[in-house]
C-alpha cells in the first residue's frame, strides 16, 4: 500500500507561473517595441531576457539535482551525478553574467530613473517566475508519474 500522496502544486499555482512568465515577457517586450531606440539597443535588451530567462530555469535545475543527487549519494554512494561542477558553475556564472549585462546596460543608458525601474521590475518578474515554470513543469511531470505508478501497482 503507497502512502497518501498530494500533488506538490495546484492548477491555480501552475497557471499563475506561467501567466507571470508570459506577462512579464509580453510587459517587457511592449516595453521595447514602444521605446525610441535604435534597433540595435532593442535587441540588446532583448538578448539581455533570454539569456536570463534561459540561465534562470538552468540554475534552477542545476541546483535542484544537485540537492536531490546530494541525498540519493548519501543512500547510494554508486549513484552517478546529473551535473558535473563545471557545469553547475558555468550556469550560475551565466545568470550572473545575463543580470550584470543587463544592469550595466541600464545604468549607461540614458533613461528616466522610473523607465529603468519598470526594466528592472519587469526583468526580475521575469526571472522569478521563468523558475517557477521550471519548477511546476518539473514537480507536475513527477506528480503525474507517482499517480500513474501508483494507478498501474495500485
Amino acid at each position: 500500500m503507497y502512502p497518501k500522496y498530494q500533488r506538490r502544486n495546484t492548477l491555480a499555482f501552475t497557471a499563475a507561473s506561467y501567466f507571470a512568465l508570459a506577462a512579464g515577457i509580453f510587459l517587457y517586450c511592449l516595453g521595447i517595441y514602444n521605446a525610441d531606440w535604435q534597433l540595435n539597443v532593442k535587441g540588446y535588451y532583448l538578448l539581455c531576457m533570454f539569456l536570463i530567462i534561459i540561465t534562470s530555469i538552468v540554475t534552477q535545475k542545476v541546483i535542484r539535482d544537485n540537492a536531490e543527487d546530494k541525498e540519493l549519494k548519501n543512500e547510494n554512494p554508486k549513484h552517478r551525478l546529473r551535473n558535473t561542477p563545471a557545469f553547475t558553475g558555468m550556469a550560475i556564472v551565466g545568470l550572473i553574467i545575463g543580470f550584470c549585462m543587463f544592469f550595466i546596460g541600464l545604468y549607461n543608458a540614458t533613461f528616466e530613473l522610473n523607465e529603468k525601474g519598470y526594466y528592472i521590475a519587469v526583468m526580475l518578474l521575469i526571472s522569478y517566475s521563468s523558475i517557477g515554470v521550471q519548477k511546476v513543469t518539473r514537480d507536475n511531470a513527477e506528480d503525474k508519474e507517482i499517480f500513474e505508478n501508483h494507478n498501474l501497482n495500485g
